[in-house]
């Protein structure tokens, strides 16, 4: 039999692995109620615009969203936030009779509704296209805009396109901000009974083009749909091709391919990087305003782009960042501190979402916490440790890091036992504000010492930015300061729980919570134990990674299996895991229905993944560190810390293959029984040196090593 690009064959079944079919209308209400806002329909996107299929009782409607589609109404709880466009309508389709086909690597959805087909797909340009071939009649297709929130709407026909716009403008916002639609029939013919019709339609907002009704008119009458099409495929056949992990349990690596499409998906706009639901917003009225929270939400969907390689996702996401640099630095004064401090969540453009007057922390929602900022630096710390890319640390990046290091040199107290952190809350005090706030409930957090997800997050923070500042030759004065803390900052709190010597939350005030992972994200995302930490230390943190099994977790699965993978547990229960969360949360169209946040969710497969098969970050590449040797399994093109792509195959409890490409001309290490290293371009044999299992040799930017 032929080789099918992608297929794979599981038992008598030919599975592809990025494609996944919905046999039944999205259901999003349980006895009349609306389920918790993520859409179960059908997703496509092209990185900022999106769409999502949903329908009423007659008819099929398709939700459009865009990125930087916002109502920038300042204040916490306001009816400011992320808006839907709008909807597009089809009208008189076969419901009962629903199968829709997804194709990750086409960016394409195939529809079947009775005797009607309809091909979907978005386009790079922001133009949605769509064919349907129909037996009969041709279906009405209409634009219709929501009226809520106070937007203004207008409508229009224009040589025959009908145009709409929705505007969001007056004196209490911040921004005025605005969408014109466009639609346009492009074609229509008939034969022996059957109709077929071509149609486009452009999205343009005014943070695209101050004339952004004019432009949407333009693209839709000067559109290409054949064209479109092959550069839409092109795209995501590109996408995918940067990596890929070929598993022997398809539904996992199924999974991992939707999932870095709906992030990849979202994660176009370098202007308007998505908040907590992306660009799958279907009405206006999302939880938390869709904005940007920075105690894990805003930061969980990049944690799996470096490994995966694509350093691509990230770079819209230092806008909003870098955008708040002036109130971050007014916030770290209201702590007496200098650099920067940030509130749990704000939105793009610095859109106010945390001024509350009774918020007893200067009437800004920090909830109790001063990690947000230090949060927000793990990201661009994963870039800077897997690209080593000075140019685009030092123009993205460097100074909002090296800024939160200063807030943290002056917020740490310096005690004989080394550096302290006081006041700084583990998990986030929902009610610290108003007149019926009673301190004395929340005493344990208000005045915690040693927050153990904080002294993580800060480590990280220093050991980051003094590679960077070392690298790029600045803030050389610095030194010896950013040392000390490493060296010196408090160890992680420990107690005893269940007869076990486990990590506490705080070393005074809150022991622990039966929810969340926040006393696990010093191993993940914060990358402070691994497997050079010493058998005492990962046994701790074993210890307290099984007291409470927090696979399920609404929040935080997304950090505990990806942290499982870290400090070595049972594969076989890191695995368990990825099905438990695929049977209870999985949606139809590849989405998770966790309560924590929309996309975030998206990065726990992938994440998991990459860590069980390849890790790096200790400053040594470990080959398949966490798999269950009888799996066979591959990976090509996967990052690691140092700027390395590492390619390697497991079969039959042996790794046959090993292959990296140094991208940034860095000293190699990696664990492995090789003794050769062969440089590919004119396969000489190079120089390496064995310290036990570790095998380190000399690399040239670009050249890629066999080892054997």
């Amino acid at each position: 039999m032929k080789k099918l690009y992608n297929i794979y064959r599981v038992g008598d079944i030919i599975m592809n692995t990025y494609f996944n079919e919905i046999t039944a209308k999205p259901v999003n209400t349980v006895d009349g109620k609306v389920l918790y806002k993520i859409p179960a329909g059908a997703m496509c996107g092209n990185g900022d615009l999106g769409i999502v299929f949903d329908n009423d009782e007659n008819d099929l409607i398709i939700h459009i969203s865009k990125c930087d589609f916002w109502k920038f109404a300042p204040g916490a709880h306001k009816d400011g936030g992320i808006k839907t466009v709008g909807s597009l309508r089809i009208k008189g389709i076969d419901l009962e009779n629903y199968n829709i086909k997804q194709y990750f690597d086409k960016g394409l959805l195939e529809c079947t509704f009775g005797d009607t087909e309809i091909e979907f797909f978005v386009a790079p340009e922001n133009r949605i296209y769509f064919e349907m071939t129909a037996r009969g009649a041709s279906h009405e297709v209409t634009v219709e805009l929501p009226d809520t929130c106070g937007s203004v709407n207008s409508v229009r026909v224009e040589n025959g396109a009908y145009c709409c716009s929705r505007k969001f403008e007056g004196e209490e916002l911040t921004l005025s901000s605005a969408v014109a639609v466009c639609l346009r029939t492009l074609n229509t013919s008939s034969a022996d009974g059957i109709s077929k019709s071509r149609y486009c339609i452009s999205v343009v907002t005014n943070f695209d083009s101050e004339q952004y009704e004019g432009k949407a008119v333009s693209m839709v009458f000067s559109c290409d749909y054949d064209g479109d099409k092959i550069r839409t495929e092109e795209k995501w056949k590109k996408f995918f091709s940067a990596s890929k992990v070929t598993l022997a349990d398809k539904q996992i690596e199924s999974f991992y391919n939707s999932s870095l499409y709906h992030l990849a998906g979202c994660m176009g706009n370098r202007e308007f990087p998505p908040g907590l639901f992306g660009n799958f917003i279907t009405d206006d009225f999302f939880p938390w305003a869709g904005d940007y929270h920075m105690n894990y939400n805003y930061e969980a969907p990049y944690y799996c782009i470096f490994s995966a390689n694509h350093p691509e996702l990230f770079d819209g996401y230092m806008t909003p960042v870098n955008d708040m640099k002036s109130e971050a630095e007014r916030m770290a004064k209201c702590f007496r501190c200098h650099g920067y401090a940030f509130p749990v969540s704000f939105g793009p453009k610095a859109l106010d979402v945390y001024t509350q007057p009774d918020c007893k922390e200067h009437g800004i929602l920090f909830l109790g916490q001063k990690s947000h900022a230090a949060y927000a630096c793990v990201i661009p710390i994963m870039h800077w440790f897997s690209t080593y890319d000075k140019d685009y640390a030092l123009g993205n990046y460097y100074d909002f890091v090296l800024n939160t290091a200063r807030f943290w040199e002056d917020y740490l107290i310096r005690e004989k036992s080394g550096y302290v952190i006081k006041g700084d809350a583990a998990h986030e005090i929902p009610y610290y504000r108003g007149k019926k706030f009673r301190y004395l409930t929340h005493k344990g957090q208000i005045e915690a010492v040693n927050a153990i997800n904080s002294l993580g997050l800060v480590k990280l923070l220093f050991n980051g930015v003094y590679d960077m500042a070392k690298e790029l030759g600045l803030n050389e004065e610095k030194y010896a300061l950013w040392e000390d803390i490493i060296k010196n900052l408090s160890d992680f709190p420990t107690f005893i729980k269940k007869g076990k010597k486990c990590f506490r939350y705080s070393k005074r005030g809150i022991r622990w919570r039966d929810d969340n992972t926040v006393g696990l994200q010093h191993i993940y995302p914060a990358s402070q134990i691994g497997f050079d930490s010493g058998e005492k230390l990962l046994k701790i943190a074993r210890n307290t990674y099984f007291i409470n099994d927090r696979r399920l977790d609404d929040n935080g699965s997304n950090s505990y299996l990806p942290a499982g993978a870290r400090i070595g547990v049972d594969p076989a229960f890191l695995i368990e895991g990825i099905h438990q969360n695929i049977d209870e949360f999985a949606l139809p169209n590849r989405m998770f229905r966790h309560h924590g946040g929309g996309i975030e969710h998206l990065t726990m497969i992938p994440a998991t993944i990459n860590e069980m098969l390849l890790q790096g970050h200790e400053g040594v590449i470990r080959l398949f560190p966490c798999w269950d040797r009888k799996s066979d399994a591959s990976f090509e093109n996967l990052r690691a810390d140092g700027a390395f792509l590492v390619s390697s195959k497991l079969e039959n409890e042996k790794i046959v293959s090993l292959k990296i490409k140094s991208l940034a001309g860095r000293v190699c290490k990696v664990e492995c029984n090789s003794t050769t290293v062969v440089r590919m371009s004119d396969l000489i044999k190079i120089p390496c040196q064995k310290d036990g299992s570790i095998v380190s040799f000399e690399t040239q930017a670009g050249e890629t090593y066999i080892l054997l």
